[in-house]
């Protein structure tokens, strides 16, 4: 069997934090890497930064993105490639879906197994088999937040608490990749016990810096703030405004390179 290619020095670069910027994604399945049973094989990351010192669950914050039908939260992954490592095709489909650049947590932090809403057809084969897939998951430390990456016109970046991530999940099989790094962490017990007495973990997220834009919606004190590029929120807030993050990213700020 023949070793998969490492990308090219220029798609490589544009993984890391300071490199260029991509200007569009990765586009077709003619690469899609299968599993011997037939599954899709995707690569993913939960990326998180940390507000304070020490590393505790406290300070953590967690992006999650808007899907492209803006039906809910989701943490960025998408097809691993026949021409790219698996470290590669999660750092690429982070940057490209989130507009993240950071450093990968070792080791990989899970294979998850789900089913999509969609078929796949492989090569060789006539008929489609369901979406069955894998999910091969790391944690990204965020070094780098980009003001505008190849999906920012379609997707909205969320920074919220591992608490508020969890709830928001679109995705049982994401919760249970979430919850995996919370264990791995050893932060159980903190969450658990915040989680019983009514408290929040991670509550009051800072905005950060962000492009300045005109605000497009406010859903009051402590719960969502809306920029340019990023949305913030914290464990008080109640439900997440799908309707108002859809205007957020109807009026910009990214318009694509490859547009006429």
């Amino acid at each position: 069997m023949t070793s998969p290619q490492p990308p090219a020095c220029g798609a490589a670069l544009a993984l890391l934090p300071g490199g260029p910027v991509p200007d569009v994604s990765r586009v077709g399945r003619h690469k899609q890497r299968y599993g011997d049973s037939g599954e899709r094989l995707v690569a993913g990351c939960i990326p998180v930064k940390f507000s304070g010192c020490p590393k505790s669950a406290e300070h953590v914050q967690v992006c999650m993105i808007t899907t492209t039908s803006g039906k809910g939260l989701v943490f960025p992954k998408g097809g691993w490639e026949d021409d790219e490592s698996v470290e590669s095709a999660a750092q690429r489909e982070t940057v490209e879906e989130a507009g993240v650049r950071g450093m990968l947590e070792e080791p990989l932090l899970g294979v998850f197994p789900f089913t999509s809403g969609k078929y796949y057809i492989q090569e060789g084969q006539s008929a489609a088999t369901p979406g069955r897939c894998k999910a091969y998951i790391y944690v990204m430390h965020v070094a780098e937040e980009l003001p505008c990456w190849p999906e920012s016109n379609d997707r909205q970046r969320v920074w919220c608490s591992i608490s508020e991530a969890a709830r928001q999940c679109k995705h049982q099989w994401m919760r249970e990749a979430l919850q995996a790094w919370v264990r791995r962490r050893g932060w159980d017990e903190s969450l658990a016990a915040a989680s019983a007495s009514g408290g929040s973990v991670g509550a009051g997220v800072s905005t950060g810096v962000q492009q300045q834009a005109p605000e497009v919606a406010s859903a009051g004190d402590g719960e969502i703030r809306f920029g340019s590029t990023s949305l913030h929120f914290g464990d008080d807030s109640r439900a997440f405004d799908f309707k108002a993050a859809a205007a957020a990213a109807a009026v910009g700020p990214c318009v694509s390179s490859n547009s006429t």
